[in-house]
């Protein structure tokens, strides 16, 4: 299998490509203004060198005029009666056609200038005043020292460049190697090492996720070590009663029967309770439900519906997942009538950004020393509160709630009994 770059070698590669995209781009950048401004420039001077070398050569018999001549000789300025100048044995120099280009612009006669390379760049201009003379100016070729400095130029700064990046590369894909070598050992719990301080802010907030996720499956792995565990304690206890009724063979009793039927109606709810919480309902679409509706079914399926009363405005309808939603209160609902008492009821609030949907009973209240752990699977409050049960509804319940954004609140009545709050957040209009 072929091995994927690193990062660094990533990052370093993007980002010499765009250096060297930069450098060509810049080069040719450079190479056209520049021909431009040589063009221009000496063009300009090449016309003002060359008229006045024609005024100058009108005047054969001034000594001052023969002393300039002399001295432009020197700097390459010469007279010629010859024929127009000889074509070009190699290929034109762009810079030099500029400046062609220029004199023949700014004399408003371009048939007077005529640029050759044999292999000497020379500039070629008409006389004004002899059209047999031609004014012919040398014009050294700097563009072999021009490109070699402008290449090493180049390199130079090519290299400080990708030092720099590379460098800067490093700076960047540094932690993420020590956020790959620390990330089993976050995964399994462990705080964050040394090595990711000072790290950039996107990498810490990175390694945060990672721990947070493994608490998440470490959370996940002790729930289905006590669902197991919840699963064999609780099938225990109705099995060994449907067996000893069986080997005793009374079946035929109707107190008997009765027993094992109440046996067989256990394990099925505590098998539900189980499904229900491995289930967790993140699948379920919401839907705006009308929350009063969905508590009055619940409460008409109670077997003593009259103890239990409704409060809370009518028409409260909110954007849930009604089936989780329903089996949490219907949860909370047993609950109370499992370790409460009567009066029951269901109360429902429209707080500021949020809905309350509260289940309250006037029984003994749960042990202080218990809530805070009230919610937690297959913790039963039979310890304070007696009865029996999966140990899932109160779990069940709390995972709907933060399924929905929300939270569940478990508190004693300051008059006794015990209150369970569903806080379910309001979407923003």
């Amino acid at each position: 299998m072929r091995r994927a770059p690193s990062t660094f070698a990533l990052v370093l590669m993007l980002v010499a490509a765009a250096l060297l995209l930069a450098l060509a781009l810049s080069g040719a950048l450079q190479r056209r203004f520049g021909r431009q401004v040589v063009g221009d420039s000496y063009g300009r001077l090449a016309v003002a060198t060359a008229l006045a070398t024609d005024e100058l050569a009108s005047r054969p018999h001034d000594p001052a005029a023969r002393q300039v001549l002399g001295s432009l000789h020197l700097l390459g300025v010469q007279l010629s009666h010859a024929q127009p100048p000889a074509p070009s044995v190699r290929r034109l120099a762009p810079a030099l056609a500029a400046v062609a280009r220029t004199v023949g612009t700014v004399l408003g006669d371009p048939t007077r200038v005529v640029a050759t390379q044999t292999p000497d760049s020379q500039l070629w201009i008409r006389s004004t005043h002899d059209p047999a003379r031609w004014i012919v100016l040398r014009t050294p070729s700097y563009r072999p020292r021009l490109l070699d400095s402008a290449l090493l130029l180049s390199v130079l700064a090519g290299l400080i460049a990708l030092s720099a990046a590379g460098l800067a590369a490093r700076l960047l894909t540094r932690p993420l190697e020590r956020l790959a070598v620390q990330a089993s050992a976050l995964l399994a719990g462990a705080p964050t090492g040394p090595g990711l301080e000072g790290s950039p802010r996107e990498v810490r907030r990175l390694a945060d996720a990672i721990g947070d996720a493994g608490e998440r499956l470490r959370g996940a792995a002790r729930e289905r070590e006590l669902m197991l565990a919840g699963i064999s304690h609780d099938l225990r206890t109705p099995l060994a009663r449907l067996r000893v009724a069986l080997e005793l063979g009374d079946a035929g009793d109707p107190g008997r029967r009765a027993a094992m039927v109440a046996d067989l109606d256990e394990l099925d709810r505590a098998l539900e309770q189980c499904l229900a919480f491995v289930r967790e309902g993140r699948d379920e679409a919401l839907q705006s439900t009308d929350l009063p509706t969905l508590a009055g079914q619940l409460l008409a399926l109670r077997v003593q519906p009259d103890e239990w009363q409704l409060e809370g405005p009518a028409g409260l309808v909110a954007p849930v997942r009604p089936i989780l939603l329903r089996r949490a209160l219907g949860n909370l609902m047993d609950n109370a009538e499992r370790y409460g008492g009567p009066p029951f009821a269901v109360s429902l609030a429209h707080e500021t950004g949020a809905i309350e949907l509260r289940v309250t009973d006037h029984g003994t209240g749960a042990a202080p020393e218990l809530l805070p752990r009230l919610g937690q699977p297959f913790l039963r409050g039979a310890a304070s509160r007696g009865g029996c049960g999966s140990g899932l509804g109160l779990s069940i319940a709390a995972r709907a709630a933060r399924l929905h954004g929300g939270e569940l609140l478990l508190a004693n009545r300051p008059g006794g009994g015990f209150v369970a709050t569903v806080r379910l957040p309001l979407p923003p209009r």
